[in-house]
């Protein structure tokens, strides 16, 4: 939802902003042309100049007395129209937007003053309703002043545009903003954003990443364009457009803190592109970009693992082991190591996951098995006996265990009677020798 906060940040740029450039549109209406050509007497000007060195004083107390004390005599229209124009802008002062819209609307109607003056009297009536929350008289106003103007400013548009933003009707909102845009002869980026907010108001995705284009174009460096075009097309569910724009912004050199790196991993991750999303997520590990946890290591050894960088991976797990509190880590450490054969570390990997312990039951029971395995390979039987033997109080590894110990046993039986039949004949050998 729009807050309140925003909206009034969008009303402030709409109402007090100039484009040096300002484009228009031409209304086809016929020019309007004052009743008469009266102006100030001279008495009443002298008056009326001491009133306005009051203001420019902030004397609005004494100015206002003084020019109400005006409207007691026998003015001509122009003379009305001048002081209650002054008298709304002292209402405006304070606060008073009601009144002041009421004074200016006095001005108006006397109909004395020149259409540059005439006109802009109904501009500043429409943004005194607009101050007041007088919406619909805003509009109004409005209104009136398209019927007579012979052209209409961009920044016209967008002022209406905005009344309606108040009024939280944004689908009548919306086209006129385009309106306005459109008129526009210079990129107009917060008109562009208020654009962009009302799309997604009205859940029209799709356009208000084309305007978030557009606000990129505008403005190549506002990094929280990129995250927010990411993200739409993420919505939209194009998942390739999602991650390509933050590639782009992060090879911009945009992205520098760790919730922008994390994102373009995630992103890389979940687009099974495990390779460039280790590479930026080591990356950002390295260049201290990202803070260096256990969880952070622990991910980016899964991902050099989906990636089949084992030695990646290793050196990745190596750093989480050392900030682990459980042996879940080096139990990942030891199955890789059994993978390539390499029975010392995965012992060694085995031996610090059982000791440091918080694995599951059916885990536990699998490191004590590889154990057993890895010490028989090591030749260490009695070890590999006493590792299985463990294994076997786990249900999921008790069949698989006593199969190897029953095999390491029969094993050892072999060797021994090998190993004495060897004797045997070495003695008969030996024998036979001293009798020939």
């Amino acid at each position: 939802m729009l807050t309140k906060n925003k909206i009034c940040i969008l009303f402030v740029f709409l109402l007090l902003s100039q484009s040096l450039l300002a484009g228009s549109f031409k209304t086809g209406n016929k020019e309007r042309k004052k009743s008469n050509s009266e102006a100030f007497t001279e008495q009443v000007y002298k008056r009326f100049e001491k009133f306005q060195e009051m203001m420019a004083d902030e004397m609005y107390v004494e100015a206002r007395a003084g020019l109400n004390q005006l409207l007691e005599r026998r003015l001509n229209s122009f003379e009305v129209a001048m002081v209650n124009q002054y008298i709304g802008w002292i209402d405006a002062n304070e606060g008073k937007y009601v009144d002041a819209a009421k004074k200016f609307k006095i001005a108006i109607d006397s109909d004395a003053l020149v259409n540059q003056a005439h006109f802009g009297m109904m501009i500043r009536m429409a943004q005194m309703y607009m101050s007041g929350e007088k919406y619909q008289e805003t509009l109004d106003i409005l209104q009136e002043y398209y019927d007579g103007v012979l052209e209409i400013e961009d920044k016209t548009f967008a002022f209406e545009a905005n009344v309606y933003v108040q009024m939280k009707n944004y689908k009548a909102a919306i086209p006129i903003l385009i309106k306005a845009i459109g008129l526009s002869e210079e990129p107009q980026e917060k008109w562009n954003y208020l654009l962009y907010t009302l799309y997604k108001q009205e859940s029209k995705y799709r356009e208000a990443a084309k305007v978030m284009e557009t606000l990129i174009s505008i403005n190549p460096d506002k990094k929280d364009y990129w995250k927010n075009l990411s993200a739409d097309y993420f919505n939209l569910k194009e998942d390739k457009k999602s991650l390509a724009v933050l590639v782009l912004a992060n090879e911009g050199g945009l992205f520098d803190d760790e919730k922008e790196t994390v994102r373009l991993w995630q992103m890389y991750s979940f687009l099974d592109i495990p390779y460039k999303a280790g590479t930026v997520l080591e990356k950002g590990l390295r260049d201290g970009v990202i803070k260096p946890t256990f969880k952070r290591w622990e991910d980016l050894g899964k991902t050099w693992y989906t990636a089949a960088e084992m030695d990646n991976a290793l050196i990745a797990y190596g750093e989480a082991s050392k900030l682990a509190s459980d042996g879940k880590i080096d139990f990942y450490r030891a199955l890789i190591y059994f993978d390539r054969e390499e029975w010392q570390k995965t012992k060694t990997a085995l031996v610090s996951s059982l000791e440091k312990g918080g694995l599951q039951e059916h885990d536990e029971g699998k490191a004590w098995m590889l154990l057993g395995m890895a010490e028989s390979e090591l030749n260490n039987i009695t070890g590999a006996i006493a590792a299985l033997k463990k294994a076997a109080k786990s249900p999921k590894s008790r069949k698989s265990a006593y199969q190897w110990i029953e095999h390491l046993q029969a094993t050892v039986k072999q060797k021994r009677r090998i190993a004495e039949t060897e004797k045997a004949n070495a003695l008969e050998r030996a024998a036979n020798a001293i009798d020939n």
